[in-house]
């Protein structure tokens, strides 16, 4: 699934995927699949991990658009909750893409479960995955990030990514065979790990200095209601990590003190790919290594314009959006030599 995964963080760019769920009826079910989906590294929103900053319902409507997916556990007692119905129709009418759950296997009255009303009519004809099955859990996530995948990109490309996934995977295991009967070659270096809170304050780049090589770093909690994504709002650069976008969270770090582990020289960047976004339509920018020489909008995720000159642009080392403007953005440098 690692291929997938990987392709599903670039179509969600600075987005996330929701979920949303009646408190009374599935909320453990919803914390595992949040636990699972988050080991995968997927931007994810949940009320009750972090979601919630002020208002309620304010909240709850800008996580629905800020989300490229929601994904309802349906239950009788979320098709009955006004607050699901709402979050469930603002979705559909915002175009975010509806992946269902089924988390209740059977009604009241011992007939087996389908959803009603509202909820019925916008997931009518959509594949969706049944957890209510006491086995099969596994499979039923596997399913489910495949649904994602499918609504987000071509079906057949995503197809094409799993198989692709199977393949490496194979070849991985006999790697790790090898590496294993070559162990007493490897040279022996002294790994840290250390948990440290990094925040991106009022959205600005930020960098953290470690004394050594940083061989990879990981989010444990975010504490930040903005996306929290490796190598589009956090990462790694030689011996820093850095975090921007407002992301803010726990954080794992493991880097080596060891001398024989060197940083490997940066090679010179003719071009960088960054996500950008104008929160609550206020002025955003950030400064760049080098000289810009163009902007070019790849994936636009605002339902604002993005426009050239109006609502983004450059001026020297400096990008910046405005009024709304939320995307991908392909920055190129000028040729300094």
């Amino acid at each position: 699934m690692e291929k997938l995964v990987e392709a599903i963080k670039e179509e969600l760019g600075a987005n996330h995927i929701m979920l949303s769920y009646n408190w009374a009826s599935s909320k453990q079910l919803t914390e595992k699949v949040y636990s699972s989906l988050k080991q995968y590294g997927l931007p994810l929103w949940m009320d009750t991990a972090g979601g919630v900053h002020g208002s309620v319902s304010g909240s709850m409507a800008e996580a629905v658009e800020n989300a490229s997916i929601i994904i309802p556990f349906m239950t009788e007692k979320y098709q009955e909750s006004k607050a699901c119905n709402q979050e469930i129709e603002y979705a559909n009418d915002l175009g975010v893409e509806i992946v269902p759950i089924k988390a209740q296997k059977t009604t009241a009255d011992g007939k087996k479960y389908r959803p009603r009303g509202k909820l019925g009519i916008l997931t009518a004809g959509k594949l969706y995955v049944d957890f209510a099955r006491v086995d099969g859990y596994v499979e039923a996530l596997n399913k489910l990030v495949t649904c994602i995948g499918t609504a987000l990109i071509d079906p057949e490309k995503v197809m094409k990514l799993i198989e692709e996934g199977k393949t490496q995977a194979q070849g991985q295991s006999k790697k790790e065979a090898l590496d294993k009967d070559n162990l007493d070659r490897r040279i022996q270096i002294t790994v840290i790990t250390t948990d440290i809170i990094l925040e991106s304050l009022k959205y600005n780049y930020t960098e953290t200095d470690f004394e050594g090589p940083i061989l990879s770093v990981s989010l444990i909690d975010q504490k930040s209601n903005a996306p929290c994504i490796l190598n589009g709002s956090f990462g790694i650069t030689g011996n820093r990590v850095w975090v921007n976008n407002g992301a803010r969270g726990l954080f794992r770090v493991v880097y080596t003190t060891s001398k024989q582990v060197k940083v490997q020289p940066k090679e010179e960047c003719k071009s960088q790919t960054i996500g950008l976004q104008s929160l609550k339509y206020q002025y955003k920018d950030r400064i760049m290594e080098k000289d810009i020489q163009s902007v070019e909008l790849v994936k636009q995720l605002s339902k604002a314009p993005c426009i050239i000159d109006e609502t983004f642009g450059f001026n020297g080392t400096k990008i910046w959006v405005d009024k709304g403007a939320r995307g991908i953005f392909k920055v190129t440098f000028k040729d300094n030599n």
